[in-house]
């Protein structure tokens, strides 16, 4: 089966096989690229959707001379006829009309040019001003310094039943053979090594003689796609000629599936027309998160507008669905088609979400006041140590450690405290540590406390203590703070005044989750 590309005018696209990288290159060799710039690869980021961020482009980057262009000028002496004021009689409308395209195939994706004129029969152009018969030459080259491409040389030298530059061909023109013109267009197209060998087939007529056009189109490699023209109000597309020779229309069938041939009733906008077989656009941009399927990223979000013709490029801001602990893969796709097909290239980068986090070893509030001492947050994470604090009646500790580290989509907050002695001796504290973590399976808190409060050894798990007329302590204490906060404190002193009102609060070894 032919493979799938685009058709000209009225045709629909037909995507080819993706290229996964951030630059690439359409089947026809037009540079294709995608890029995320935010966020980045490896990026830590909080739960709820992401914005993503980039630019797109076709045409501006490096292109591969992937493809040959070989230009069928019908020859036949009803090319005489009127064209348009614009060009003159038909014939010279198509010379327009390969000039033009020609000019278009100077942006670095077509290798090599042929050409071949027909009329009662056909035959290939001599390209190139070497001795013998060159079939091929650069779109650019000008092989004889005249300042004049070699093949727009060839181009205006067609004249009624034949070609002059750089051999002379005569190819008669009292009928029309599309059977011969086809076969040496095969033989022109053949000769080429391009990936892709595109054909633009003009004629004003239909085929009259030469036997039927089956016979040069069985077993046509699949990388020959023939474009074909009916110029004027003389052609048809459809009329598959007298004898049931074949149509232009089938010729398109045959080699470009879902192409059609295109009726050109205006004969001076053919020089319009035809670069449109090799331009290149930048069509479509979609974004795909965890594997799933690709969502197209809408007009809203691109600055331009697509499609684009090329070169051109766009940038686009777009936010994901929300996102969960863990790790995220973020994939933005281009799509874009050039002469050789529609292809697309893709980005991706990894995200991981962290859950917000933090801890610390001490904080005191009330007649005396002791900030978060020292505090670790996520993101973006840290390992902080202090020395011990003094404080004495109130409060004497060793030293202080806090850290909150996010790795792999888990987060884990930690503090501790290398012992503590509070309220002149009545709480003595030898290890004093919370753990909270956050990770895709959930969250856990947990504290351990050892010492003793009056002499009286401390218990593993929650507890609340009073030591009348003086604190209540609250053990391994799990609360909820503001805004849903999931909190763990290791110790938390309210020391009490007059009447029983707490004048002072002291937390040791806290952790927070969100």
């Amino acid at each position: 089966m032919k493979r799938k590309l685009i058709a000209l005018v009225a045709a629909s696209v037909l995507v080819a096989a993706p290229a996964f990288a951030t630059d690439a290159n359409l089947p026809g060799g037009t540079a294709i690229t995608v890029a995320i710039a935010t966020p980045a690869d490896g990026a830590a980021v909080p739960p709820g959707p992401v914005s993503v961020t980039g630019t797109a482009s076709v045409g501006t980057g490096v292109p591969v001379a992937n493809t040959s262009l070989i230009y069928v000028l019908d020859a036949s002496s009803s090319t005489g006829n009127p064209g348009a004021p614009s060009c003159g009689n038909i014939l010279r409308c198509e010379i327009a009309a390969g000039l033009a395209l020609n000019a278009q195939a100077q942006s670095g994706a077509i290798g090599d040019v042929g050409m071949v004129a027909f009329g009662v029969t056909a035959a290939t152009a001599d390209v190139r001003p070497a001795a013998g018969d060159q079939l091929l030459t650069g779109p650019s080259t000008d092989g004889d310094g005249d300042g004049v491409r070699d093949i727009e040389q060839v181009l205006s030298s067609t004249y009624i039943n034949g070609v002059a530059t750089f051999t002379d061909k005569n190819v008669g023109g009292g009928q029309t053979n599309f059977a011969d013109a086809i076969a040496k267009t095969r033989t022109v197209a053949e000769a080429s090594s391009r990936a892709r060998k595109i054909v633009v087939f003009m004629s004003d007529g239909f085929a009259v003689g030469g036997g039927s056009i089956n016979v040069p189109l069985a077993g046509i490699p699949e990388n020959i796609d023939i474009y074909t023209f009916a110029v004027g109000n003389g052609a048809d597309c459809t009329n598959p000629g007298p004898n049931n020779e074949g149509s232009l229309e089938q010729i398109t069938a045959a080699t470009v599936p879902g192409g059609h041939c295109v009726q050109v009733t205006d004969v001076g906008s053919l020089p319009a027309i035809l670069p449109d077989v090799i331009a290149s656009s930048l069509d479509t941009l979609a974004m795909r998160v965890d594997g799933g399927p690709f969502t197209p990223i809408g007009d809203a979000a691109i600055t331009p507008d697509l499609p684009q013709s090329g070169p051109a490029g766009v940038s686009y801001t777009v936010d994901t669905p929300t996102l969960g602990l863990g790790s995220h893969q973020i994939c933005v796709r281009a799509t874009g088609t050039d002469g050789g097909g529609a292809g697309q290239v893709t980005d991706c980068r990894t995200v991981v979400v962290y859950g917000p986090a933090g801890a610390f070893a001490l904080e005191a509030t009330g007649l005396v006041t002791v900030p978060r001492t020292p505090e670790a947050v996520c993101p973006p994470g840290a390992v902080r140590t202090q020395a011990a604090v003094n404080l004495a009646p109130l409060l004497t500790t060793g030293v202080l450690n806090a850290s909150c580290v996010a790795a792999d989509g888990t987060t884990t907050a930690r503090a501790s405290v290398d012992g503590a002695r509070l309220l002149g001796g009545a709480i003595q504290l030898s290890a004093v540590s919370s753990t909270c973590t956050s990770g895709s399976s959930g969250t856990t808190r947990a504290s351990q406390v050892v010492g003793s409060i009056n002499g009286a050894p401390i218990n593993a798990g929650p507890a609340t203590i009073g030591i009348p007329g003086v604190a209540v302590v609250h053990l391994n204490e799990s609360a909820t703070g503001p805004g849903g906060r999931l909190v763990q404190n290791a110790v938390r002193v309210e020391v009490l005044g007059l009447f029983g009102i707490v004048t002072q609060q002291i937390v040791l070894g806290s952790c927070y989750l969100g």
